[in-house]
């Protein structure tokens, strides 16, 4: 039991040459020596490696990095990335199911509908001026709420459905 423990101690102290190395992890020696160079890996003497450190640091190294770390990590990067690529196609496929509109869509269309109540609404006093004339005040209410409501019919009108496409303002006369 302590013999296969003690084999098991040395295996990992072992000192390996960079192309046992470059097999063992399945990349070239050149590659290796550009992590020793890059600081990932770490020689203990002219092209050798101690064995459990080395392995140990390259699987470190192809994870992103060390947890512990103040630095982001590759795989934290890759994670947010592939969140915000769901993210986004979360919101296309609502947008496409109808759900979701454009800012710019939803500006367009409510700039319509206002200036379209804003200038029916201004112009019903000119509408209604020679109508009202010697008329009692209840018929003149009354006059008044009809054109009113008439300027207002467009924002009653209002579906959603009309986002992204072309507004229709229709006229004043429209009930």
């Amino acid at each position: 039991m302590t013999k296969s423990k003690a084999k098991a101690d040395k295996l990992q102290d072992k000192e390996i040459l960079t192309s046992e190395l470059a097999a063992i992890v399945g990349k070239t020696p050149q590659w290796l020596r550009q992590l020793t160079r890059d600081g990932i890996l770490r020689q203990v003497g002219r092209g050798k490696y101690k064995l459990g450190e080395s392995v140990q640091a390259y699987c470190e190294h192809v994870s992103g990095g060390k947890e512990e770390d103040a630095k982001p990590r590759l795989i934290d990067y890759k994670t947010e990335h592939e969140k915000t690529k769901a993210e986004k196609a979360l919101l296309e496929l609502e947008q496409m199911k109808g759900n979701l509109h454009a800012a710019a869509d939803v500006e367009r269309l409510l700039s319509g509908l206002i200036l379209t109540t804003k200038s029916r609404l201004l112009g019903v006093p000119s509408r209604i001026a020679t109508e009202c004339e010697n008329e009692p005040a209840d018929v003149v209410e009354s006059i008044v709420r009809r054109e009113i409501e008439t300027a207002l019919s467009s924002l009653a009108k209002y579906t959603p459905d009309k986002i992204g496409g072309e507004l229709e303002h229709g006229s004043p006369e429209d009930g």
